[in-house]
């Protein structure tokens, strides 16, 4: 499994649900208002072309893996717990 960030921008419909529901059947685990933590046994681009079917045309959508080298601070409760059962591989 390879962690990933997911980071959208939804602009004029903001039909927030799909997504949401989507990251969450996914077990994500959100670390901020529009950004999330997903582990799949996807590539980067399998796993935008998939969350690209629950958005529209003109949201911005961001996919990438999460590596060891990365700091935050006062990210939503659950982060670290996630990270600790997924840790980046590289």
């Amino acid at each position: 499994m390879t962690t990933y960030t997911v980071s959208y921008d939804l602009n004029k419909e903001k039909d927030y649900a799909r997504l949401l529901n989507e990251l969450r059947r996914l077990n994500g685990v959100r670390v901020q208002a529009s950004y999330w933590l997903v582990a799949v046994s996807n590539t980067a681009e399998e796993l935008h072309n998939h969350l690209k079917t629950f958005v529209d045309k003109d949201d911005a959508l961001w996919v990438s893996e999460v590596v060891r080298n990365n700091y935050y601070s006062n990210a939503i409760k659950g982060t670290n717990d996630f990270l600790s059962r997924n840790p980046p591989s590289r």
